[in-house]
């Protein structure tokens, strides 16, 4: 914009230069010229001068008939509010309108202090509170005059610096391992009595608003809290959760001013409760039931006799004087989500044997065994991976048939089974069409993947990294893509013990749908390293290779 400007102005300037060149060259022709020229001129200016006058004196004289008519409207207008005033009153003008202002003035009022209060708000509506990439403003639970340590100062400021906008905790172990101890019970709800009130929360799988290959899994809660106090009314003034997803090493903490966005009086005896829902992304697990762990607490005052409302003083930031204890309780996979840990029979019957000797045998299970953190040696194992996974993915020539399109296979497969150094990997692939769009060349693929150990010789194994290698038909290139362990763990599979897993592949591509309906050909390899007899001790640091079989991503018909 600005050189087209600039180039206008210099085409201007060009165009004045030689009209002037012009002018001077017609005044050596004829130098009469010039003063007829500015005689011509200065009868212009007189003439627009003159025009303007007149305006001025028709902008004048249409005014005062404005007026005119203005005085005639508001003389009418006049007669009718005095015949409005004798019919209803002459008083009550003056106490609507002293009515009115105090109104107005209380409503602004109560504006201001909700205003305060509201400064400290983090997130109004609990609807969907515990999703993930909300950005609440947050402050520390500190007490009172008392200062925190270096150590602290800096685990704060990293807390309110964090990616997610909100801040974190040390998770729990048990819930970051996916190992929850056997004697512990894994409850849905919980129930917890503090002062006088008593805290009740039940939690249920929302499949309606679930997408498992997407790996998002909606819960609801609903919670209930009692005022058991036969004497003292009691208003919820803030609350306080933490969560924590399995697989995650920090608890997320959500916390804001009131309830469903209110600040709820329970005289003694009364009952509120509301549900609310936690969206969360996270991928369920072999070794365990649960999806999330979550506890809290709802922050309360006790308002006096004749009190409606909790003062500012009594507020206190969301403080408020008390706090009642929100339970901890488990956001459980429903079974049709879960990996479940199931072993092979001992021995099988002899004529099942005879039966099943040609077929292929594989076993859905999930690693029950305790899958600790990577002894030093696997960790040796993985260094490798973990680091080319910290740079974009690489990639590799491609195969000709796939940047053709002319697949080499007669019938392309889109599952595989193969065995390498006595572990079965087995995938299998499916098409999403609720996630793609064909118009946009949009095409997501879910691919389930079952590791087996199937070692004859007692032989406990432990995965240690992935690496794959994906093509997309007309594409000369194959993207490949790596990292450590699988789904993020690396578990340890004991003879005849599988884990499986499945995750989506969301393709950019357009089919050649002339030729064939293959869209991506995919293949990989995990590593692993054996173990010894304590099922900790890896007997080396160099890592197998378990091949994942090249399979296809296919159209349905």
């Amino acid at each position: 914009m600005i050189d087209r400007r600039a180039a206008m102005e210099d085409e201007a300037r060009e165009e004045a230069r030689k009209e002037a060149v012009r002018r001077d060259l017609s005044n050596l022709d004829n130098p009469i010229k010039e003063e007829n020229d500015l005689a011509e001129i200065a009868e212009i200016a007189r003439q627009r001068e003159e025009n303007w006058m007149r305006g001025i004196m028709d902008i004048e004289g249409r005014s005062a008939q404005y007026q005119e008519s203005m005085k005639e409207e508001m003389k009418e207008y006049e007669e009718k509010r005095k015949e409005l005033l004798k019919q209803w009153g002459e008083g009550d003008e003056v106490e609507y309108i002293s009515a009115q202002g105090e109104y107005v003035d209380k409503t602004m009022k109560d504006f201001v202090t909700d205003l305060k209060r509201m400064n400290n708000l983090f997130e109004d509506d609990e609807e969907d509170e515990l999703g993930l990439g909300a950005g609440e403003e947050t402050e520390d639970y500190v007490a009172e005059g008392r200062p925190m340590s270096k150590a602290a100062q800096a685990r704060a400021e990293a807390m309110k610096n964090d990616g997610s906008g909100r801040p974190r905790l040390p998770g729990d172990a048990d819930v970051t391992k996916g190992e929850l101890d056997a004697d512990l019970e894994i409850n849905e709800s919980s129930s917890a009595t503090t002062g006088p009130l008593t805290v009740e929360v039940s939690s249920a799988y929302n499949t309606e608003n679930s997408d498992p290959p997407m790996r998002k899994h909606c819960f609801q809660y609903t919670v209930r809290i009692t005022n058991n106090s036969s004497t003292d009314t009691v208003q919820l003034l803030s609350r306080r959760f933490e969560i924590q997803t399995v697989g995650s090493s920090m608890k997320d903490v959500v916390q804001g001013e009131g309830v469903t966005g209110r600040q709820p009086v329970l005289q003694p005896g009364e009952v509120f409760e509301y549900t609310s829902t936690a969206p969360l992304s996270v991928r369920p697990i072999g070794t365990t039931e649960i999806a999330a762990r979550m506890s809290g607490e709802y922050r309360y005052c006790v308002l006096e006799e004749g009190q409606e409302k909790a003062t500012d003083e009594q507020v206190n930031k969301g403080q408020g004087e008390a706090g009642a204890e929100l339970a901890t309780f488990h956001f459980v996979f429903p079974e049709e989500q879960r990996v479940k840990p199931v072993r092979p029979s001992e021995e099988d019957d002899d004529e099942d044997d005879e039966e099943d000797e040609d077929a292929v045998k594989t076993t859905t299970v999930a690693s029950s065994t305790s899958t600790p953190s990577p002894p030093p040696a696997a960790k040796d194992a993985t260094t490798t991976s973990a680091t080319s996974s910290s740079t974009p993915a690489s990639s590799l020539p491609g195969e000709p048939d796939m940047t053709s399109g002319n697949i080499s296979t007669p019938s392309p497969n889109d599952s595989s089974d193969t065995v390498t150094s006595d572990v079965r990997v087995v995938v299998t692939s499916t098409y999403r069409p609720e996630r793609s769009d064909a118009k946009l060349d949009k095409h997501c693929f879910a691919y389930n993947v079952r590791i087996t150990n199937e070692s004859k010789n007692d032989q406990s194994i432990q995965l240690v990294s992935r690496r794959f290698e994906i093509q997309t038909v007309g594409s000369a290139n194959k993207d490949v893509v790596q990292g450590p362990g699988v789904t993020g763990r690396q578990p340890v599979l004991k003879p005849g013990e599988s884990f499986e897993y499945t995750s989506t592949a969301p393709l950019s591509v357009r089919p050649m749908l002339d030729k064939t309906k293959v869209v991506a050909r995919m293949s990989g390899e995990y590593n692993f390293v054996q173990l010894a007899d304590d099922g900790k001790t890896p007997l080396s640091s160099t890592p197998l290779k378990a091949e994942l079989g090249a399979f296809h991503f296919i159209l349905p018909e």
